[in-house]
This record gives structure tokens, sequence and C-alpha cells, in this order.
């Protein structure tokens, strides 16, 4: 140890020296000289001082928090003296600025210019009686290493909103979360003008701002306050999506207002204004509906049956945002507020087959359920942009539930569908008399249950960063964070049970009248600390990382059928209560009540040792080198117990980061390869030998001898690049999980139920690989593509067994699943016409004799259609085939077609529109949803949104400031 820490001070003193001879890099910053405003795609020139040309230098941007802030330039200089830069724009007039390099002290080569460049912008040309030449517009082009959409190349239908437009972007992908990819790797934000919008939350945006009103798509990776404080580059930056707006909805006041109604009792209203101004946003948006989908006729997005949403539910959402952003950007608030109300009614159906040794185990479920949600959220943020760069938060969340639903459910020893070959298994479960199912069945239950809830949370992060040493041309950096979060929740369940054994145990029945209160409050706050002091090539960072979490929760059940009046032939509803309190003394079930309090004290110690080359083709190595120490303290009363325990655990979870850059010509080839070793300490609750069977059926039980777990993670990214165009993206991953905290299962086949306990398991993995490409090809780029190809392999590994067997049996099941996802776009004059081609296979094989392989397909296939006809009525139809073939239950080996259609037509120079939406025009869908996994295999149904019709009216407004 002590030679490896002389080679560190060795190599920490000799790297400046060696670096000598670097060239320098020099930054400033770029600004419009009235407005303060950035200035985008303009070029710098470095000029010796008599003006002659030496060599170009780059016009980039930074990013603070998610937000466009800055545009600078930044150049490579030989050695040190006097230069004269030339920067130019087309809007604006040449600028000839002199600057003077002199290197000192620890500078690590990188100068800042500390003086602002301001640019004037040129008047306006008036030409008149000049010839207009349409030239066709090209869809996707890449700007230095920005990817930059046309959003008036798509063709999209008139209303469309955000959500439309992301979805015809070639390379782009959006699920039915909002959550937005592009070539495979997640967009972390999206802003609006290159602000942050509603806490970055995309739904906001994406179901609300309308498509018209857009005019560039950007896409880039986002600068950090250190890049842009340090002019370092780090390794990895997260990918935003930046929505910038036409120059006539930049400033002033725009709406967009729609009202539509529907058969099946359909409704949708929705307002969305906007305000800008050069240094504020005032954005208010309202919408209320009962169809509980955002897809439309003619999009590419997902019709399978399998991504349907889930129930019927209405909902009614109103928010406001206000932004502020002084003349030089040294100071930015935005304060938000949003109210949502929700009522959804879901049916479930609920098919699962345990794998167990010697036996088999069938459990059905069929449940209906109300339910009434609330939310409400604000949040205010501040930003400081001075010498110390300062931002913070604090935001505050509240909703509060009720819910009510019935149940029928039962465990059956025997395949149910062979003996009901119509699929009704639980009515006939549940039929008067005596059937040849329920004299194989193990158990037959119905629930009526009632529940509210109320949670509200309050958050208050903080953010410092600070370079000490900045006069000194240093590039040292610190930085301090704070978080802290309190909450309190509140929970209460009331439920009649009613349970029958049938088969062996028929007669025996079991009536609970149960009610369960359950509040528990909570706070957590987290400060770290970090300091960077690059010599050279050599980054070494220290940071100092504390937290503290403390939950108290009590859990205090009841037994309401204990009490006279309350038993199965009580005329009490779920949720009604006793008014005395020795009443509600009688009822407690105390064995299952308990009162905790736990603390969890993390100290870390972290050294990042990092090594980057400045050559041509660059490579970097990074190595995470952290120290957890983990303080657990819990506190645990139940029925007279009393416990008391102390953890204390150190854990190491190093990480290595490799990345080569290969550059030659307009070609680069990037090769990524990351390790990580992590380290987790199962719950200290589920260490105390207690027994929890407030559940009858699913009885729980703690493991005073689990381990930690350890998870390997590797992963390697390949790709390569033209003229700064992604031409294909290659990614490889495996996870190896040691010491898997697991459940445990011994099934009695006589009742139908489970004894569990926590345990630890060995021989859980995961791999995946993703190949994913695009492009466009054909006069002006007309035609698009895009393909993506993926494999998952996960051995799961969980522990069964029954009761009486004398062996403890593993479960193993390997999942091997293959996908491919291929479309194709044409998009001319107007016209759209897309083709699209899915298919996935899944094969499933497990070690038990009885266990039955699957070997299943899905596949789909369509056209999508955007075509105008005479009339100026604008058409849009989707069209899409979903198959399932190779299930053991021919049920689910089904074709379903789905067919959509819309048609629009716009008046008043396109201010209103009108159009009518086709919904599942053959009523085919349906949603069933199938998972394997090591402990059994699951069939859910969902009840979906009808086949309906649906007339929309769209009025768009816009109203911008007089000239002066």
């Amino acid at each position: 140890m002590k030679h490896f820490t002389l080679f560190l001070l060795g190599l920490l003193f000799s790297l400046p020296i060696f670096s000598q001879k670097d060239s320098i890099t020099v930054y400033g910053f770029i600004a419009d000289a009235f407005t303060g405003a950035i200035i985008e795609d303009g070029t710098v020139d470095v000029l010796s001082p008599d003006s002659v040309f030496l060599f170009s230098g780059r016009w980039a941007y930074n990013i603070d928090d998610n937000v466009r802030t800055a545009s600078l330039y930044s150049c490579k200089i030989p050695k040190e003296g006097n230069y004269l830069l030339r920067l130019q724009h087309p809007n604006y007039f040449p600028l000839y600025f002199p600057i003077t390099i002199k290197l000192s002290g620890r500078s690590n080569h990188f100068v800042t210019i500390p003086q602002k460049v301001l640019m004037r912008k040129r008047p306006k040309e008036q030409k008149l009686g000049e010839a207009v030449v349409r030239a066709t517009k090209i869809k996707m082009v890449m700007k230095g290493d920005t990817l930059v959409y046309n959003a008036d190349a798509f063709q999209l239908s008139q209303g469309s909103m955000l959500d439309a437009l992301i979805e015809q972007l070639p390379g782009a992908q959006l699920n039915e979360s909002g959550v937005i990819t592009v070539n495979g790797k997640r967009v972390s934000s999206l802003l609006v003008n290159g602000r942050d919008f509603f806490r970055g939350d995309p739904k906001i945006a994406l179901e609300n701002l309308p498509a018209y009103m857009v005019n560039k798509v950007k896409v880039y990776e986002q600068q950090s306050d250190f890049e842009e404080m340090t002019g370092l580059k780090e390794i990895e930056r997260p990918l935003v999506m930046d929505v910038n707006l036409k120059r006539q909805y930049s400033i002033g006041w725009i709406a967009n207002a729609e009202a539509a109604r529907g058969t099946k009792d359909k409704y949708l209203a929705r307002l969305f204004a906007l305000r800008f101004s050069d240094l504020s946003r005032l954005a208010i948006f309202g919408n209320l509906n009962n169809t509980n989908d955002t897809r439309r006729p003619g999009a590419k997005g997902e019709w399978a049956p399998s991504y349907l949403p889930q129930g019927l539910q209405t909902s009614q959402t109103a928010g406001a945002e206000y932004n502020y952003e002084n003349r030089p950007k040294t100071f930015e608030w935005t304060s938000n507020v949003d109210v949502t109300h929700t009522d959804n009614y879901m049916l479930t159906t609920h098919n699962h087959e345990s794998f167990l040794p010697t036996q088999r185990s069938f459990s059905l479920s069929r449940s209906e359920a109300n339910n009434h949600t609330t939310w409400f959220n604000t949040s205010h943020r501040f930003s400081l942009k001075k010498a110390m760069r300062q931002s913070g938060q604090i935001s505050f969340n509240y909703d509060k539930n009720t819910n009510d639903a019935t149940q029928r459910a039962g465990e059956v020893g025997v395949n149910p569908f062979e003996l009901v070959p119509n699929g009704e298994v639980l009515d006939e479960l549940f039929r008067p008399g005596s059937t040849r199912l329920q004299q194989l069945a193990r158990n037959r239950r119905y629930s009526l249950m009632r529940g509210n809830g109320e949670n509200w949370r309050l958050s208050a992060p903080y953010q410092l960063r600070w370079r000490p040493f900045k006069q000194f041309g240093v590039s040292d950096f610190f930085s301090f964070d704070f978080s802290g979060v309190y909450d309190r929740h509140r929970a209460q369940t009331f439920d009649h049970y009613r349970l029958e054994y049938l088969g062996a145990g028929s007669g025996t029945n079991d009536f609970r009248n149960r009610y369960r209160n359950a509040p528990f409050h909570h706070y957590n706050f987290n400060t770290e600390a970090s300091y960077l002091m690059p010599f050279g090539t050599f980054w070494p960072t220290l940071s100092y990382k504390y937290s503290q979490d403390y939950r108290d929760a009590n859990t205090n059940f009841y037994r309401l059928d204990r009490l006279a009046g309350w038993s199965a032939d009580t005329d009490f509803a779920p949720g009604m209560l006793p008014s005395a309190t020795a009443d509600m003394m009688q009822a407690l079930d105390a064995p299952n009540s308990g009162h905790s309090r736990l603390w969890q004290r993390r100290h870390q110690v972290s050294l990042r040792l990092e090594y980057r080359t400045k050559h041509q083709n660059r490579t970097t190595i990074a190595l995470q080198l952290p120290l957890r120490w983990e303080l657990d303290h819990l506190l645990f009363d139940k029925v007279g117990q009393h416990f008391d325990r102390n953890r204390m655990q150190p854990l190491f979870s190093p990480q290595v980061y490799l990345h080569q850059q290969f550059l030659k010509g307009e070609i680069s080839h990037v090769f990524i390869l990351n390790y990580s070793l992590s380290r987790a300490m199962p719950d200290l609750v589920y260490a105390l030998e207690l027994e929890d069977s407030a559940n009858p059926l699913y009885i729980q039980r703690g493991n005073a001898h689990l381990e930690p777990s350890t998870t390997q993670n590797l992963s390697f990214t390949m790709y390569t690049l033209k003229k700064e165009r992604k031409l294909y993206d290659l990614k490889l991953s495996y996870q190896r999980t040691s010491n898997a905290l697991a459940t445990e299962r011994t099934y009695n086949p006589a009742t139908g139920g489970y004894v569990t306990r926590p345990v630890n398991v060995n021989g859980n993995w995961h791999t995946d690989g993703t190949f994913s490409t695009n492009g466009q090809f054909g006069v002006n780029k007309a035609f698009d593509w895009s393909n993506q190809s993926s494999f998952s392999y996960d051995h799961n590994v969980d522990m069964a067994n029954v009761v009486g067997s004398t062996t403890h049996e593993l479960s193993t099941i390997g999942s091997f699943y293959l996908r491919e996802r291929l479309s194709f776009n044409y998009s001319q004059h107007g016209w759209h016409l897309g083709a699209k081609v899915q298919g996935s296979y899944n094969r499933m094989t497990g070690r038990r004799s009885d266990f039955k392989e699957i070997s299943a397909w899905d596949y789909s296939y369509g056209l999508t259609a955007r075509l105008p006809l005479p009339g100026k009525v604008g058409l849009n139809t989707d069209f899409t085939v979903f198959s399932r073939r190779g299930y053991t239950d021919t049920q689910l080996n089904t074709n379903h077609l789905i067919w959509n259609l819309r048609l629009e037509r716009s008046i008043l120079h396109g201010n209103l529109t009108f159009a009518l939406d086709g919904f599942d025009l053959l009523h085919e869908l349906s949603n069933v949803t199938r998972t394997v996994n090591a402990q059994g295999r699951t069939e859910t149904y969902h009840n979906v949104i009808p086949s309906y019709f649906m007339l929309h009216a769209i009025y768009k407004f816009n109203l911008q400031p007089k000239k002066r």
C-alpha cells in the first residue's frame, strides 16, 4: 500500500510536466448585445494580430440544470500570445475581438476569457418583387453534436399535439408512459425554448403543446455546470430534447382549445394558453376527458392489445407555470402548480399457475374496483449564476384517495380450463350445489373491500458549484449538494372476507371482518461535498456523502368479527367502526399489529481517478472507489415483544469505465466498456423471527440468517458516427446476482395457502442486447426507415416447497426473448405513407419434469396513411394486424385487426378545425398480458375502452404585441 501511495503521488506531480506541450483551450461567452439572448449557429475564426487567418474555432452551447443558458466560442491555441477572434453570423454584424493568452499556475491549459462577446443584430432587409422558390424541407440534419428535426417536414393531422410530432421523428420512440428515447437512449428532460417546462414532466408538454407551434426539435447531450465553469468535458451526459417554437409564437399570447363529443358517452375538452416575453413565460392548461387514451388514428404509436390503457377513467387536470429570467441571465425563478382528479373503473381477471414440486396449483380471481384520487403539486425553484452557481427548490405534493372493490377468487389443484371448456371457471366454482370443479378445488374466496388514504410530502434540494481559483486559470471545482424530505402517510382498509375450504377440507368456513390502520411518517436528508483537482490528463476527485433516513410506522390490525353483531351476518358495511374504545381494543389483533422505528445512516467516502488522453483517438479511463458504511438501528414492538437491533456494515462498490474513440476523417468509432460491483443489505425487519398471519392463505415469516447480496454489472456499447450522425448503435449487458433476496414458498395442498419467508438464492442472471439503426434516402430525403433488433435472457431462481415434502427444491426458469422492429415511411407534398413490422419470439424452459415449455410468437404488421382529399379534407388512418401463436392455451392464439380513422377539415385560415375520429372500427381490442418467472405463469385481463366515434372542434389563437 505504501508503494502504491508513492506511485500515485509521483503520478500526480509528473503529469502536469508532461502536459506542457499540449495546446491551450480557450473559451468565452457570446450573447446578443441588446437582449442578452444566446446566438445559435455562428462561426469563429482565430487570426493573428495583423488579421491573417490561422484556424477555425467551434461554436457551442451551455446547459445549466436542463436549461440552455449560453452560447460560447471554443478554440485551441498553440501557444501563449496575442490573437484576434473573428465571429460571424448571418443575422449579426461581424465582430473582431482581441484576446491575450497567458498561462499561470495549475491552469491545465484551459483559459476562460472573462469579457463576454456582444454582437449587434443586422436590421431586417425589405426586398420587393423577388421570385419565391419553394424547397422541399429536409426532416433531419446534424449540426455539430446536435440532432435537429424540422417540424414542418412532417405531415401531421390538424389539432395534433407535441406527442404526435415526436412519434414521427426518425429514430425516436415514445411509449405509453411518456418516456422518449432517441436512437435507443432515453431522453432525461424535455425543454421548451431551452427552458425547463413543468418540472421536466414530459407528459404535460406532450399532451398540451400544439404541434403547429413547433419550429425545430433539437436533441443533444446536456452540458453540466462543471463543464460550463471549467471548460472540461464529462464522460457521460444525459440526453435532452429541446422543443423550439416558431418565432411568431415566441412572444405574445397563444391559445389552443379543443372540445369533443363521442358515442358511448365519450367526451374531451382541453385548453392550453401560453404567454411569452423576452424575459418571462406564463403557461396555463386544463384538460378533462373520459377517454383514458392519447393515441390518434394515423399515428405510429402502439395500438397493440397488450399496451392499452387499463380501465375506464375520467380525469380532470389543471395547472399553471410562471418562469422569469433576468436580462443578464444570472437569475431565474420558476413556479408551477397543478391539480388532477381521476375516477377509474377497473375490471381485472387474473389467472396464475404456481411452479411447485409434485403439485399443481392454479389460482383464479376476478375483481371489480372503483378508485378516486386527487393530486396537488407545487414547486418553486431559483437559479443564481454568479461566481458561485446556486440553485434551490421547495416542492409540496399531496394526494388523497378512496376505493371500493369486490373480488371472487379460488384455488384449484388441476388445470380448471380443461374441466370448463368455455372459460367461465369462476362462475362454475361459485355455482350453487356441488360441481366436479368444486370437488377438485381447495378453496374459494369472496371479498368486499373499501379503503382510503392521504399522503403529503415536502422536499427542498439545494446545489452550489464553485471554481475557487478561477482567476488563476486553475480548473479546480468544488460542489456541494443538500436535499431534505419529510412526508406523512395515512392508509385505512376495510374488508369483509369469506373463505370456504373445498375438497378435503370441505365444510370449513372462515369469515373475517377486518380493519387495518397503517399511518407512518418519514424524513430523509442527504448532503455531499466533492472536490476535483485536475492535473493535466489526470483528474482525481475526492468526495464525502452523508445521509440519514428515519421511518416511524404503526400497523394496527383489527378483527371486528370478534365483536357481537360484527360477524358473518353483520349489518355494518365495510368502512364502519365501533364507537366505543373498549370494543376497538377487544377487536385488536395484537399478533399482527406492531410499531417500528428505523434509523438508517450512511457515510460514504469516494475517490475517483480519471485519466484522459488529448490526441485525436481519445482514451478515457475512470476508476470509482466508493467505501460506504451502513449503520441501521431498529426498534420494533409487537405483542409484548421488544426488539432492539443494531447493524454496522462496510460495503465496497467499485466501478471501472473505459471510453475509446477512433477518428478517421468523417468517421468516428466509439467503444465503451463499464463494469460495476454493488452490495446491498437485506431489510433489517426481514431478520426478525416474527410471523404475520393477517391473511390466512399467505403467512409471512422472518429469517435471521439473511446475507448481503452482491450484483455485478458489465456493459459494452459500440457506435459509429459519420459527420456526427450515428450510423448504428450496439449495446450489450450482463448482470449476475449472488445471494439474491428471494421468497421461499411452502404450499399447503389441503388449504391452498402458502407460508413464505425471505431467503438467499444463487443462480440469478440476466443478459440483453440491442442493435439499432436508421436512415433517410431518395430525392429530398423523402424516405426514412428505422430498425431495432434486440434479445434478452433471464435465468430466474426461486425456492418452492410443499408441506410434507422432505426436499427443498429450487424453481429455475429460463426466458429467452428475440424482438425485431422495422418501420418505413414516405413523406412528400402533404402525403405520408408508413409501413411497420414487429415481431417477438419467447421461449421459456424449466428444470422441473412437469414444466411445459413455451415457444410463442407475437407479431404485428400494418400501414399508416395521412392523405389530402378533395375539398381540403384530410384523411388519417392506420390498420394493424396483431397475432399470437404457440401458446398452450389456445384462447391466446389469436388475431386482432385494429382499424382507426380520422377525417378533418380546417376553416378560418386554419384557425378552426373539425375532425371526426373512429376508434377500433372492427371491435377487436382486448387487453391480455402474460408473464412468466421462477414463481409461476400469469395471465391478466383488464377492461378497455370500447369502440367509439368522436367529433372534435379545435380552435387556435395567436395575439402578438404591436410593433413600435
